[in-house]
């Protein structure tokens, strides 16, 4: 009997050492996903202003090392679904003081500020943002 519980013992405590390796796990980076709702016939007019704002945007700070990449997806059903990828969470913090000089400087070179303004009050008659959400991405292993 002695033998017995010696033995389950050693098999018990065998059993708890060993570690399962995770089958899943968090990638690097975080994404922004915005979900934007268009009103019908309005995209082509949407992804135009886009082009000249968000995207301008996104491409001077991908050249700056602020994110690591941005996309512009469009379903069939009105909807367009933004993203910012980001190196990590702290990418998040508020920019500099130099950052954002610099950042104006570049932008500014791609448009006005008066035609900034007026491109994005007219946004606000074609399209409704629905949500925002920071999403992780999931490794299977």
């Amino acid at each position: 009997m002695k033998y017995f519980l010696s033995l389950l013992l050693t098999f018990s405590i065998y059993a708890f050492s060993q570690e399962d390796e995770p089958s899943r796990e968090p990638a690097p980076g975080v994404t922004q996903l915005t979900v934007v709702k268009v009103k019908t016939n309005y995209i082509q007019d949407y992804l135009d202003g886009l082009e000249k704002t968000w995207v301008a945007a996104n491409k001077i700070q991908q050249e700056m090392g602020l994110i690591d990449g941005y996309n512009v997806h469009v379903g069939n059903n009105s909807y367009v679904y933004l993203t910012i990828n980001y190196p990590n969470y702290a990418s998040l913090d508020p920019w500099t003081d130099e950052q954002q000089a610099e950042f104006e400087e570049k932008f500014r070179q791609v448009i006005s500020e008066d035609d900034q303004t007026a491109r994005a009050q007219g946004y606000e008659d074609i399209r409704e943002i629905v949500r925002v959400e920071m999403v992780n991405r999931i490794i299977f292993n």
